[in-house]
């Protein structure tokens, strides 16, 4: 695309990350009436919404003939907090050093805003009329559940998100299987299902211990958890993945990854398909439901001689496309017994979700990353986290989680999303804009 183009987006992802949008409490209009103000003059339309003071989205179309249903890319403005005296460089700086951009929010996920920028801004410069018109959404929120951003327009605006599909965070790094890089795209990801056990008992005099102690009873029930993984099942998203990577050592070995995951034999599955222990470990979670324990409290400082009469932990549950709220927690209250109450926290559950793998958006992917890595391929995968893709899905719009990227050369270590010293390696940035262009361009030329 050019030296130009390459500046312009490294430019836009550096102001954005000087705009401090820690969420809470996100001001996220800053970014949004920068955003305009690049936008606006080459003659896309654009759209500022605030649904809180604050609150910043921002809907931009360049229009197409309108032959076909409109493509959206979509990216959150917001950041998670960062501790400026853990980083190298100061978190809101944008400091380029070392090849990279180095920020809150260069990775998450500020940079796929910058890049879908640049994208509507060179369309918009060549004059290209496609058939479908293309949507950027930079939103508010998402760090949160997206209240103010995604979930609000779902909620309340919803023509503006009537779409073919659309492109989201979520994935795109190359993974490497054995000596072979893979190109991840998001099909699914996990949903949400957060609670809160409670174990009570008679307070009274620490010098007294007893063994029903709420303490002591909802100690008992968290060592039952294991190491938070429960059950086991294989999703369609991860059982094309896995079958598709063994296939490229052989037919054979591909049929018997089959047979292991339909046995639910998944650890042995990971390893035949040629995932290190390591690699394994690390990608388990997206065959099971999962629940972490995060926060635990019981009494006071100032009470430290008082047997409490109320013990609470706080848990983390990811949970797989097809696992409903209902039974999840039915699940957590037959591992704890009667002791403990399982309830769910403060409404936090949201369903994990799958769209086709086998949609067109796939294939133009796919053909596009073949001709710019070298004939890698491109998989299916499941997110272990939520993103505003559950505002879209259940409303009919299937997302795709595609930020593609390059692997980093070696020696070079940069944080990724919510890590101390997140950054993003400019050759990179440059890789997926021009990938994420070519997709659009191709797609946007697509009949339905």
């Amino acid at each position: 695309m050019g030296a130009q183009a390459d500046l312009q987006v490294t430019d836009i992802l550096q102001r954005l990350v000087r705009m401090d949008t820690t969420n809470p409490p996100g001001n996220e209009m800053e970014c949004v009436r920068y955003l305009a103000e690049l936008l606006e003059p080459a003659g896309i339309e654009t759209q500022i919404i605030e649904p809180a003071p604050g609150r910043g989205n921002l809907l931009a179309r360049l229009r197409g003939s309108g032959e076909a249903k409109p493509f959206m890319l979509m990216g959150h403005l917001d950041v998670v907090a960062a501790d400026a005296e853990d980083w190298t460089h100061p978190p809101f700086d944008g400091v380029i050093q070392d090849g990279c951009l180095w920020g809150r929010g260069s990775t998450d996920n500020k940079q796929m805003v910058a890049m879908a920028t640049m994208i509507l801004l060179t369309l918009a410069r060549e004059g290209r009329t496609l058939k479908r018109d293309i949507i950027l959404a930079a939103t508010a929120d998402e760090e949160k559940g997206g209240t103010y951003g995604m979930g609000w327009l779902a909620r309340n605006r919803p023509e503006l998100l009537e779409v073919a599909c659309a492109l989201n965070e979520g994935a795109g790094s190359p993974m490497k299987v054995g000596d072979r890089y893979f190109y991840t795209c998001q099909t699914a990801e996990k949903g949400v299902c957060r609670t809160v056990w409670s174990a009570r008992s008679a307070a009274g005099h620490a010098s007294q211990p007893r063994q029903d102690l709420a303490t002591w009873q909802l100690a008992r029930a968290l060592t039952r958890l294991g190491d938070g993984h429960l059950g086991g099942r294989v999703i369609e998203t991860m059982r094309r993945a896995l079958v598709t990577i063994a296939e490229t050592h052989s037919a054979a070995r591909g049929q018997k990854v089959t047979r292991l995951l339909a046995k639910g034999r998944i650890e042995e599955a990971l390893s035949e398909t040629g995932f290190s222990a390591e690699s394994a470990a690390r990608n388990r979670a997206l065959f099971y439901d999962t629940v972490s324990p995060t926060i635990l409290e019981a009494g006071h400082l100032d009470r430290i001689n008082v047997i409490p009469s109320v013990a609470q932990a706080y848990l983390d549950g990811r949970i797989l496309p097809g696992e409903t709220q209902q039974g999840f927690i039915a699940r957590q209250q037959e591992i704890v017994g009667g002791e403990i109450v399982v309830a769910l926290h403060e409404n936090q559950y949201s369903p994990g979700l799958e769209s086709p793998a086998d949609a067109p958006i796939m294939d133009v992917i796919r053909s596009v990353i073949a001709e710019h890595a070298n004939g890698a391929m491109v998989i299916p995968w499941q997110c272990a986290g939520s993103t505003d893709a559950k505002h879209l899905i259940p409303r009919g719009v299937p997302v795709y989680g595609f930020i593609p990227a390059k692997p980093l050369p070696e020696g070079l270590t940069a944080g990724g999303a919510h890590a101390v010293d997140e950054g993003i390696w400019l050759e990179s940035l440059s890789f997926g804009y021009e990938v994420l262009y070519e997709i659009t361009c191709r797609y946007g030329d697509q009949d339905d």
